[in-house]
Formats: structure tokens, sequence, C-alpha cells
């Protein structure tokens, strides 16, 4: 009798236990199949680095008085031709190559931070065993050229790249420390590899439309303030005078819809602005907790245009034919419409 009140109070301790520990254990990953290379977490990644034969991108994390930001540093490596001096002996040189790097630098937003949690953890398709140097040079593992480099904590992780496998372009893969070799979804290294078309983030202002409470307009000592009317229903939503909320204002509702809709292409070189740029018009947006003021230049009168603001942390080229086109129309807003305010 003894003996059975023990055994039962063992049992029903252990189920206490085992119901503790899968209350307050951490939600586990699904990872359908495939096999962890990496574990850890993506906040705790500060760097992913790809080095490749003919690009190499840098992914860090950022913080300033907005908040945390992702930024990306891009090479694309090209070769030339360089036609060398003659020398003092006569004859013709031959002619050499040089590698020259075509850099970029961008802000990246929700595409960056789903490639950190796709490394967090990093799983491959499958793991292979594979000794024979033989073999090795088959994946492209004998003397890789490509790596990826991650950055978490004081520890740096090196996957060693190979090459496509057949049918599937997937990518094989080594864990330099251990040795261990993978198979690697092509979709963790693309992103990398070409950073440039892949990850920026080209919005101005990184707010939903839906969300805006209001637009201020600047430019050429003028200003006007709209709210937004109808917000949560796209096909009525309109801009209205501050003042006068009420009022029509399809003018304004035309124009800051296109300005709404306004992207960037490609982001200046911090180190090599551009020259001669003249500030056109500025537009500060409210979601009524952030305010977002983004400020559009132009070189020159007839050069092309360029947009920066709190949220793009640098300066970013736009569709010249949307930006001439609001440049173009800005003071006909501010004076002809209600809610100028010299």
């Amino acid at each position: 009798m003894i003996r059975s009140t023990i055994t039962f109070g063992v049992l029903l301790l252990a189920a206490l236990v085992a119901s503790w520990l899968d209350w307050t254990a951490e939600d586990s990953v699904d990872l359908e199949g495939q096999v962890v290379v990496l574990d850890g977490a993506a906040s705790a990644i500060s760097a992913v680095r790809w080095i490749g034969e003919e690009t190499e991108a840098t992914l860090t994390r950022r913080t300033d008085e907005r908040g945390a930001y992702l930024w990306v540093e891009y090479n694309r490596w090209t070769l030339r031709k360089v036609q060398p001096e003659a020398s003092d002996t006569g004859g013709t040189p031959e002619t050499e190559t040089e590698r020259t790097a075509n850099k970029a630098v961008f802000k990246s937003a929700d595409k960056g931070q789903a490639l950190l949690d796709s490394l967090s953890p990093l799983a491959a398709q499958r793991s292979l065993e594979v000794t024979e140097e033989a073999k090795l040079q088959d994946l492209g593992l004998s003397d890789p050229q490509s790596r990826i480099e991650i950055d978490r904590g004081d520890r740096t992780e090196v996957i060693e790249i190979g090459k496509e496998a057949y049918g599937t372009r997937d990518y094989y893969a080594r864990h330099q420390s251990s040795g261990r070799i993978y198979l690697l979804d092509r979709e963790l290294i693309q992103p990398l590899k070409y950073a440039r078309t892949r990850l920026p983030d080209r919005a101005l202002f990184g707010m939903a439309r839906a969300d805006l409470e209001s637009a201020q307009v600047s430019a050429g000592g003028h200003s006007g303030m709209w709210v937004q009317r109808n917000a949560d229903d796209e096909k009525q939503a309109r801009w209205a005078p501050k003042e006068n909320p009420d009022a029509a204002a399809e003018q304004a509702t035309t124009w800051i819809d296109k300005f709404i809709g306004l992207k960037g292409t490609q982001y200046a070189d911090p180190s090599d602005p551009p020259a001669n740029l003249e500030e056109r018009f500025q537009v500060a947006l409210s979601d009524g907790k952030v305010t977002t003021t983004i400020t559009v230049s132009q070189v020159g009168p007839d050069g092309d245009w360029y947009a920066s603001s709190e949220y793009t942390r640098g300066l970013m080229k736009l569709v010249r034919s949307g930006a001439s086109g609001l440049g173009d129309d800005v003071v006909s807003l501010l004076t002809d419409q209600p809610g100028d305010a010299p």
C-alpha cells in the first residue's frame, strides 16, 4: 500500500514537472524535416556578410534617434582592360585587366529582417556525408570562392558556399568550423548575393496610407495643411483642408496621393553626394504619433531628383517623371487651394 502510494506520488510529481516545463518552454520552430546548421536568435545577429567572386554585401544593425534600422553596403566587381604604358625597351605591352567595384549603399527594412529571420535558425535541406577530395571538388567545396559570415555576439560563424545543385539550383555549403556539409535553399543565398536589387527599402516614409492623419506641404514660401478623411475606405479616402475638413479639395487629394505613391530608385553615395542640390518642396506626414518630413530636391533646374527623410536615413534618387510632375504642380497646389498659409 505504501509502495503504491509512493509510486503514485512520483508519477504525479513527474506529470506536474512535465506540465510546468511545457508551459514555460519557448515555442519550438517547425523546420519541416530540415537540418539545423546554426541556431540562435535573429535579434542577436549584429552583421551578415556575403563575400563572393562577383559581389560582396554587408548588412549591419544601426541605431539613431529615430530607432533601429538595417544598413547595407554592396559592391559588384567588374573587370576592365587597362593598357599599360610602353616600356623604355620598346615593344607593345600586353593588355592587363583591373578589378573595380561598383558601390552602393542603402537602408533595408522588411526584406533585411526576413533575411536575418531565415538565418535564425539557419536550416539546410539536408546534410551530406562527403570526404573524398574529388567529390568535394564536384560540389565546389574543395576551394570555395564564396562564403557567408554571421556575427552573433562575440562569435563569427562562416558558411562556405559551393556550386549549385543540378535541378534545384540550391547551393552546396560547408560549415567552416565543424566541416559538415549541407544543401542550402537558394533563397537563403540570393538576397545577399544580389542585395542591390533584393534588399533595398525604396519607401520614403514607412507609414501605410490608411494610417496617415495629416500632410503638410511647403514650397516657395507657402505652406498648406490637409487632413485625411475616410482613411479606412480606399475608394472614399480624400484629403481636406485642416481648417475646413468638410470642404472638397480634389487638387490636394490628387497631388498628395501621387506623392504617397512616389518611390526611390537608388541611394546616393554618402561619400560622394550629388552637387548643386536645391530644395524644391517638403512634405511632413503624420499618423498622429510620428511625423516624418520628406525633403525633395533637384540637381539644378533640369537635373535628377532626390529625397531624404528621417525614415530613409540617406539621400535617395527618385523616379524623375513622378518627382518633376509633383514639383511642377506644388506651387499652384499651395496658392490655388484652401489651406494656403504664406
